[in-house]
């Protein structure tokens, strides 16, 4: 029973209802034009920039790291071991024989010196600031060029040259120069003067001579 009446009762109200909205429908009137659309409005003004904010304070700075200390120096080491000594080395092979040397010379000549100017053998008189002397050789090769000098200080001094004769005799003159102070050029007066002949083919010969103011006579 009672639900058939809820049934009736919402068959009222869906009636109802329709009945309502038709007439709601027929009292509504034509839609009106669309209004003018309205004119935008004017931008804002941006606003002003804010102030910088003041800088912070700075920090206090860190503290310094404490340095390390420096570490203790290594002890030296040890000294190694001495190597062993090695073995000796073989003796080398002897060196070639050298060649045998030129035998020496036993030919020996003779030479006299003797005043130019006279007889006087040995010495030379002393005749304005100069003297001239001959000096005569024998024993040489025949054809031997032989070279005479005489050493009147530190350096040979060349007298002549010659060429031995036939008989192996030769014979040569110079004028000398006397020294005038001690240390100059020439022969110096008084001093026993050693004279050479040297032979191209090996033979030699010496003599000596001496200068004097005056030969007595």
């Amino acid at each position: 029973m009672t639900g058939l009446l809820r049934g009736k009762l919402k068959a009222f109200l869906l009636i109802g209802t329709m009945f309502a909205l038709m007439a709601a429908i027929a009292c509504q009137g034509e839609r009106g034009p669309v209004g003018a659309t309205g004119a935008p409005g004017a931008p804002g003004v941006p606003g002003v920039p804010g102030n910088p904010g003041n800088p912070g304070t700075p920090g206090n700075p860190g503290e310094s790291g404490v340095s390390g200390d420096d570490g203790d120096a290594g002890a030296p080491g040890n000294p190694g071991n001495s190597g062993a000594t090695g073995a000796a080395g073989a003796d080398g092979s002897d060196g070639a024989a050298g060649a045998d040397g030129s035998d020496g010379t036993t030919l020996i000549a003779g030479i006299v010196v003797f005043d130019a100017s006279g007889p006087s053998t040995g010495a030379a008189e002393i005749t304005a600031g100069s003297a001239s002397i001959t000096v005569i050789g024998g024993g040489f090769s025949a054809g031997e060029l032989i070279s005479v000098s005489a050493k009147p200080g530190k350096f040979d001094f060349l007298l002549g040259d010659a060429v031995a004769n036939d008989h192996g005799g030769f014979i040569v003159t110079a004028d000398i120069e006397i020294q005038t102070e001690v240390g100059g050029t020439g022969f110096p007066a008084g001093e026993v003067i050693t004279v050479t002949a040297a032979g191209d083919q090996g033979n030699r010969g010496a003599s000596a001579f001496m200068l004097v103011d005056k030969i007595g006579g």
